[in-house]
């Protein structure tokens, strides 16, 4: 890593993010409903800045809609994870791009 970069110096640089979109993710408080893959769901969000992640027992979990595009169990796991912190990331930065 070059001294002038950061952990989410690539992010800030996409149109979709930058630096104002950053700052949001890294104040943002992100509320969670549990499912099996919450915990790469999770390790997405942290990774992508989120600050702070809570977990509501009385919510509804993601319906991921691809389930059947996948034959094994590992990397259906991978991708349900990834979609649901997408969707959220996308929630916070107010994107609505499919």
């Amino acid at each position: 890593m070059l001294p002038f970069e950061d952990r989410y110096s690539a992010q800030r640089r996409l149109l979709e993010v930058g630096p104002e979109g950053q700052r949001r993710l890294e104040q943002s408080q992100v509320v969670l409903a549990e499912h099996a893959d919450i915990d790469i769901e999770r390790d997405y969000l942290a990774r992508a800045g989120v600050s702070e992640v809570l977990l509501d027992a009385q919510a509804s979990p993601p319906v991921f809609p691809w389930v059947e595009q996948f034959e094994f169990a590992a990397s259906l796991a991978v991708a349900r994870g990834a979609w649901c912190a997408l969707s959220r990331l996308r929630g916070v930065l107010s994107l609505d791009i499919r």
